[in-house]
């Protein structure tokens, strides 16, 4: 196999095609973009690798580890990674009542907490998306009239992930007169177009899309107007991993109740609690969310799990895959308890930089302060 000079983190290494699309593939690619994944790395050296980036004052874990866990990923492989700020997104969906000053503040708190946790900027771009779009504003406004040009408004109920707000027949309806409205905004059918239209006119090779968000019915969207306008350089969109919810029934869970989630400003009390309380069922391995969080946390963060235990319970075991960990839980040699514990110690060393950065550093702490007044508000 032919290797190619890859720049990591600022040294040449040499590695091959198979080795790139390996660290690739550990994203968590499952789609049929696969091959195109492939055929690209052989093509190019260096891809362009935009990271999309949804703004929040209480940034989830996925957001601030996860992210960063596959931004080296994609580093590593040899990609250009350039992470979009979607500034402009958030204004026009009206998030922190379209305040543009609050929403570049949540910005460049996310870029704080990235700092702290060890993202290597040297091998990072970040872009603010307003100003791309005032930048190219001819470029976008054109690509984003086209692509609505060539959808219906039913196509973008059904991006929007709502219900129709009309019962609709097959037939072309005369008046909609008799119908009830449903109250949305226009900005909010508006949405999937421009959302299309910031991913295609950056003219990415591949596009890792919100880590905490479900993309698909914007995926289908771009793939149907690349197609039906012959588009030849269509991005490639990056499917990723998802953490679940800690809440066993998050349906009957109270509206926006913190403890579905773990954030990046939980501190280690408030750790321990949610872990303490979170859905981890006794030799169930599958659709454990305890088990979901050491997987895509734990084990490419440290590359082992450690539960530490007394030796008449077993003593420790330093697990180095899933496999073996799923191993001893599912036949009971492993408790829920432990692995709670064990993986509330995991974590906890996880965002300790993050606590100590924002307790030592005076613009971290300003930052901070604006996001607890718009958490707020």
């Amino acid at each position: 196999m032919e290797e190619a000079p890859i720049c990591t983190t600022g040294n040449a290494v040499r590695m091959s095609l198979d080795e790139r699309f390996a660290i690739m593939r550990s994203i968590g690619l499952e789609s049929s973009d696969e091959d195109d994944v492939r055929r690209l790395l052989d093509k190019k050296v260096a891809p362009v690798c935009y990271v999309w980036c949804d703004l929040s004052p209480s940034v989830h874990i996925a957001q601030g580890i996860m992210m960063v866990i596959n931004v080296r990923k994609m580093v590593k492989a040899g990609c250009i990674v350039k992470i979009l700020i979607a500034d402009w997104f958030a204004c026009i969906q009206n998030k922190f009542d379209g305040d543009l000053t609050n929403i570049r503040s949540i910005g460049f708190y996310m870029i704080e907490i990235w700092k702290a946790v060890g993202l290597e900027l040297h091998g990072v771009e970040f872009i603010w998306l307003s100003d791309e779009i005032n930048g190219h504003s001819d470029e976008y406004w054109a690509l984003l009239m086209d692509i609505s040009r060539n959808n219906t408004l039913r196509t973008m109920i059904r991006c929007c992930g709502i219900e129709d707000p009309y019962i609709l027949n097959e037939d072309l309806i005369d008046s909609l007169d008799s119908y009830d409205p449903i109250d949305v905004t226009a900005s909010t059918l508006f949405t999937p177009c421009a959302h299309c239209a910031c991913i295609l006119f950056q003219k990415a090779d591949i596009w890792l899309l919100s880590m905490d968000h479900e993309e698909d019915l914007h995926d289908k969207l771009i793939r149907q107007y690349c197609k039906g306008m012959e588009l030849e350089n269509r991005p490639i969109i990056l499917p990723h991993n998802k953490l679940p919810n800690l809440i066993e029934h998050p349906e009957f869970a109270k509206n926006r109740d913190p403890a579905w989630a773990i954030f990046m400003e939980d501190q280690e009390v408030n750790l321990s609690d949610k872990l303490s309380k979170a859905f981890c069922p006794s030799k169930v391995a599958e659709g454990n969310p305890c088990m979901e969080y050491i997987k895509y946390i734990v084990f490419p963060w440290f590359g082992y799990f450690e539960v530490l235990r007394a030796k008449e319970n077993g003593g420790s075991r330093t697990f180095q895959n899933m496999e073996e960990l799923i191993t001893d839980y599912v036949s009971g040699a492993l408790h829920a308890a432990e692995v709670k514990l064990a993986l509330t110690e995991a974590l906890s060393k996880i965002l300790k930089p993050v606590r100590d950065h924002f307790a030592k550093n005076r613009e971290a702490q300003n930052l901070e302060e604006v996001m607890r007044v718009i958490r707020h508000n």
